[in-house]
């Protein structure tokens, strides 16, 4: 019988490179906070574990697991593997027969088998996942101060770019979340020539891609009361003419994605900041003051934008505006 290290914690990048280097996993983690990237991220480190180590690899997807293809899962060990690594995708909506299964598994793991359970949601949103977290070695999934530098540098390292001083950084500063910051350096690294580096050309035009105003910035900067970028961003909507509705559903957006990140199609929209669900609660009531006001008349429409901001920065409310 393994033993596990219940209620151990890490940052996920420590995790994925202990595994890249050759570690093992435990043999129960839980990988839980409202972070697709880091979530992704190690997922992505955990599927190559098992590649690496021989392991046969098998996802299960939570919302559609039952006791019965769980006990296949954990029986069948195929002739040719080793071990088994299993990914529960999404496990905060598991039936009762497999929650049990699986807290037993927590406590006492069946030698060769390691379990990844991910969920947006934290553990201290449901009992089951809370118990988990307690036996589990958990591993908190969220944006954290500081975590879009280390990535960048080490995304643009993956990448094999090289960057005039300063862009990095600027990318960074403008990404907002950091699968946001993936996708930039990705496209970057489609400009790259084989050395990684970029043409002056191609920087003009990402560049030129970015002077113009963006509802999702200025949402992103509102909710992570960056006060500054959201100024500047509010100016360049005011520039153009751009609609207050469209950033007034920015923000909703990106709360309801906060709150339901699976349901209906907020996931297809904008990827917002991390938020906690009181925080996006209180975003979601800002937005429903800010609309009733514009309505009444209580505001003009190029004062929403920065009655919101202020409200959402817990200054000035949309009531007192």
């Amino acid at each position: 019988m393994v033993t596990p290290r219940a209620g151990a914690s890490g940052h996920p990048t420590a995790l994925a490179k202990a595994w890249r280097g050759g570690a093992a996993p435990a043999p129960f983690l839980l990988a839980a906070g409202p972070s697709d990237y880091w979530r992704e991220h190690l997922v992505e480190a955990y599927r190559a574990s098992a590649a690496d180590a021989g392991a046969e690899f098998l996802r299960l997807e939570g919302d559609d697991l039952d006791a019965e293809t769980l006990a296949g899962a954990l029986e069948s060990l195929s002739l040719f593997a080793a071990s088994r690594r299993l990914w529960i995708r999404e496990g905060a909506k598991i039936e009762k027969a497999c929650e049990e299964r699986l807290l037993a598994l927590a406590a006492d793991p069946i030698d060769g088998v390691a379990i990844l359970l991910t969920t947006a949601r934290e553990p201290s949103e449901l009992k089951f996942l809370g118990a988990l977290a307690a036996k589990a070695t958990y591993v908190p999934c969220e944006e954290r101060p500081g975590d879009a530098a280390k990535e960048a540098q080490r995304l643009a390292a993956e990448a094999g770019l090289k960057l005039p001083g300063g862009l990095l950084e600027a990318i960074t500063a403008r990404a907002g979340t950091l699968q946001s910051l993936r996708q930039e350096l990705s496209k970057l690294a489609l400009l790259a020539d084989d050395a990684g580096r970029i043409a002056p050309s191609s920087l003009d035009a990402v560049a030129a891609g970015r002077v113009a105003a963006s509802v999702e910035r200025w949402a992103i900067a509102a909710l992570q009361r960056d006060g500054a970028a959201a100024r500047i961003e509010a100016a360049a909507l005011s520039a153009e003419g751009s609609a207050t509705g469209s950033a007034l559903w920015a923000v909703a957006s990106m709360a309801l994605a906060a709150l339901e990140p699976q349901s209906y199609g907020y996931r297809r929209g904008p990827a917002g900041p991390t938020l906690r669900p009181a925080a996006a609660r209180a975003a979601l009531d800002a937005v429903y003051r800010a609309d009733r006001a514009m309505k009444r008349g209580e505001i003009r429409d190029e004062e929403v934008l920065d009655v919101l901001e202020r409200s959402l920065q817990g200054g000035t409310s949309v009531r007192d505006a």
